[in-house]
């Protein structure tokens, strides 16, 4: 049976990992079921395989942009790689529109009425201003996302709680061991599962070992429709920001002649 070494191999029944005797027979640790391998080395290994492949299809899969879009959120640095270069666009425009309204102000004569004045000040506000609300719809779309992420996704993700101290996380389809992993997320090297392993409270591994059995039996699922609603949020809240910074803008100018008609009276 050394093609078995190091495998996790899962119960027929509930999924869990069964202990295996010599004699290639297994009982599972928490189910309590009897089975048995085939007799043969290419046989156990087949049923083996087989096993993994279904526990790794009764769980939620990460591939693709929901695997980008979760490493997005987890990552620390999202906020940075999603903001690109919109902040120092809005400075270096800001900047620039303020200079242009300081050259224009002072070349006009004294006679220039004060609304004209207001009204070439609004005029160039218009433009950083926009582009200054661009750059924080960014960071409110990523703040919605990763809240809808965290609390829609991220559970269905994360791996197992260790064996015992100091012992490796596992992966949360097989239960087999997770190598050591650098990223957010590591792939089992039995079933090929996605498992985020990134650091944990101590309350939240301890609700995840006090669930174990029944997940074994009822595992997670629909990651790829809250995966996609977490987006959808992120997106509309995006186009809604665009708008309401548009609206913002517009209505600011409308406040500011009407308060300048207003003074001149």
């Amino acid at each position: 049976m050394t093609i078995l070494a190091g495998t996790p191999i899962l119960c027929r029944r509930c999924g869990g990992p069964s202990d295996v005797a010599p004699d290639a027979s297994l009982r599972c640790r928490y189910c309590g079921n009897l089975d048995r391998l085939p007799p043969d080395e290419m046989g156990r290994a087949l049923e083996v395989r087989g096993r993994l492949l279904l526990a790794a299809s009764r769980v939620a899969q990460v591939s693709g942009t929901e695997q980008a879009l979760a490493g997005i959120f987890e990552g620390h640095r999202a906020f940075f790689t999603l903001m690109g270069p919109w902040p120092l666009l809005a400075l270096i425009v800001l900047v620039n529109a303020a200079w242009s309204v300081r050259s224009s102000l002072s070349g006009l004569p004294a006679s220039v009425p004060d609304s004209v004045r207001v009204d070439l000040v609004v005029g160039a506000a218009y433009a950083p201003l926009f582009v200054l609300g661009i750059a924080l719809s960014f960071p409110i779309a990523l703040l919605v996302g990763r809240a809808s992420y965290r609390r829609n996704v991220r559970g269905k993700l994360v791996a197992r709680p260790a064996a015992g101290p100091g012992a490796p996380m596992r992966c949360r389809a097989c239960g087999g061991d997770l190598p050591p992993a650098t990223d957010a997320f590591v792939a089992c090297r039995y079933c090929r599962t996605q498992n985020l392993v990134a650091p944990q409270t101590a309350d939240e591994l301890a609700r995840r070992a006090a669930q174990e059995l029944a997940e074994y039996r009822d595992r997670a699922s629909g990651l790829h429709g809250a995966s996609v609603a977490a987006s959808r949020r992120m997106t509309r809240t995006l186009f809604a920001s665009f708008a309401l910074v548009y609206v913002a803008v517009i209505a600011l100018g409308s406040v500011a002649r009407v308060a300048v008609v207003a003074l001149l009276r």
